[in-house]
């Protein structure tokens, strides 16, 4: 007797010509740029974002969601007083899935230099926007993977203030059970350096790597 076939639907999966475009730099109309404390920085705005993955996937075969809470951390003012005081950081961490491919997560991030209402909201739809946009750019430079590095070819992924980030790779460890002297000696281990000295790009890694293994202890499980 032959064997019954079957006519369950066979998974989806990415056209050649969609990751043609996935490949593809971005076109210079899709950039946008502005002057940052240690030169030009590229970047792409989040409706554009939006617009280029609808695009490149179509409108009904890709998502994006908020995994886990987005948080916020005040900064505590050391009696120095800059231009641009940063009072406090929102951390959101965005999952995008895309039928046809595995899913990618990454962290975004908004800071608060105002203790008013507008700008809390600012910052907290800043830090879903910045991690739709690094979640997305995962798939490739046709949705801004190679926008982290500045026009002078110095990386750019993390913010020019650190120090936020800094206290927030504590904050996430502390979250997850872990005091600070074991968060310094991961840092150390990790990246070759004391937390004091790791730069903007790799303190945004530490917080990803520490967020993602927060919201996995939490039952939130994604895609790396």
């Amino acid at each position: 007797m032959a064997a019954e076939r079957t006519n369950a639907p066979q998974p989806r999966r990415l056209s050649t010509a969609t990751k043609r475009k996935l490949r593809q730099a971005l076109a210079p109309e899709h950039i946008s740029e502005r002057e940052g404390d240690d030169g030009p920085v590229r970047y792409l705005e989040g409706w554009r974002a939006i617009q280029l993955a609808n695009a490149i996937f179509g409108e009904d075969r890709w998502g994006a969601e908020v995994v886990g809470e987005v948080t916020y951390r005040p900064i505590p003012q050391t009696g120095r007083r800059s231009a641009t005081p940063v009072l406090g950081i929102y951390t959101a961490t965005v999952r995008v899935t895309v039928d046809g491919c595995g899913a990618h997560s990454d962290v975004g991030t908004g800071v608060v230099d105002e203790q008013t209402a507008d700008a809390h909201a600012t910052a907290y739809k800043t830090a879903v926007t910045d991690g739709l946009k690094r979640a997305l750019r995962h798939y490739g430079a046709g949705l801004g993977n190679e926008l982290s590095v500045r026009l002078d070819g110095t990386d750019t992924t993390g913010p020019v203030d650190a120090e936020p980030l800094r206290r927030e790779v504590l904050a996430i460890a502390e979250r997850a059970g872990s005091d600070e002297a074991r968060t310094r000696e991961w840092v150390a281990e990790k990246y070759g350096c004391p937390l004091d000295e790791l730069d903007a790009r790799r303190l945004r890694d530490a917080v990803t790597r520490l967020a993602r293994g927060l919201n996995r202890r939490n039952g939130h499980a994604q895609a790396a």
